[in-house]
């Protein structure tokens, strides 16, 4: 049951983070941005308290909590069909 919980959590808060949108990080100094040579940040969603980043090889975007109880919780953003989204610069 709280998996269950857990995961209606975790949609409805990528779901909003979709409709509310983001703010911008510096779009334009990418090496700032970079977690671990495999993620650049591109936005933050402060309502959420949540990064915007996506994958350098794949462009495939997620989003990375930023909450005490969850810090570092990654999710697969998708698009209106399912499929992972991609970053386009």
């Amino acid at each position: 049951m709280k998996k269950r919980i857990l995961a209606c959590v975790m949609i409805i808060a990528t779901i909003s983070m979709l409709m509310i949108g983001c703010t911008s990080v510096n779009g334009t100094d990418e090496t700032s941005d970079r977690i671990d040579n495999m993620f650049v940040r591109v936005g933050r969603n402060s309502w959420l308290d949540a990064w915007i980043v996506y994958d350098t090889e794949t462009k495939v975007m997620y989003t990375i909590s930023d909450i005490p109880y969850n810090k570092g919780t990654m999710t697969l953003l998708v698009d209106e069909n399912g499929k992972p989204k991609l970053w386009k610069e």
